[in-house]
């Protein structure tokens, strides 16, 4: 983890960069009409709290994940990999940071896929260290964890001494997504780990790393 004694990140650019794609056995799709509210910004600033909820439904899981990674732009980059424009800033235009959804009920779960807006299936073992983790710091049982899982290997790749740009990507992304779900009136709070072993059970392969999460709660009232 990054502190504040770390050296300086530096641009490389004779790391053979590659962007890595998870493959999946199948891909759950989640559903294509996917609501935007007429909300202000300021509005949504001023209102933005941390809390739990209840279950998250499908449609609010699918609006969440849409507005928190859409796509604008890929453009050539200069570390040898496409340098991508989303919602949220990342350095060097990298967004090293895949999204696992992970439902403390019994509901779809899986590495989102922001290429067909779906779910990648994984291991059940993370599904049930994620329920354990969240009772033990938050201790609630209901709704959907989103477990970062960031590719430390295109970070190195692309950066000497990459930690603090993982964890600026990674503070960015927190705040992005919190602020998505105030403005779709879902409940949102970061939780308060790395989240290593969550992301070590679902066997993705190896170089992803914990990146820290966000627990989601069924819509406020």
């Amino acid at each position: 983890m990054a502190s504040h004694t770390d050296p300086e990140p530096a641009p490389r650019f004779d790391g053979n960069a590659s962007r890595r794609l998870i493959a999946f056995e199948s891909v759950q799709l989640l559903p294509r009409d996917v609501r935007a509210p007429d909300t202000n910004f300021l509005d949504v600033l001023g209102s933005r709290r941390s809390g739990v909820g209840g279950p998250l439904g499908i449609d609010d899981l699918s609006a969440l994940l849409w507005h928190s990674t859409a796509l604008r732009s890929r453009t050539p980059g200069r570390f040898g990999v496409s340098a991508e424009s989303r919602s949220s800033p990342s350095g060097g235009g990298l967004h090293p940071i895949k999204l696992l959804v992970l439902p403390l009920e019994d509901s779809i779960a899986g590495f989102y896929d922001d290429r067909q807006h779906g779910l990648g299936t994984v291991a059940t073992a993370a599904i049930a260290m994620n329920r354990k983790s969240i009772s033990t710091i938050l201790g609630h049982s209901r709704g959907t964890t989103v477990q970062f899982a960031a590719d430390r290997a295109l970070l190195d790749a692309c950066y000497d001494n990459a930690s603090s740009i993982l964890w600026r990507d990674a503070g960015a992304l927190v705040a992005t997504m919190c602020l998505v779900a105030t403005a779709l009136g879902i409940a949102a709070c970061p939780v308060g780990r790395v989240g290593d072993d969550v992301v070590d059970a679902t066997g993705v392969m190896e170089g992803f790393v914990g990146a820290g999460a966000v627990h989601f709660g069924g819509s406020i009232k």
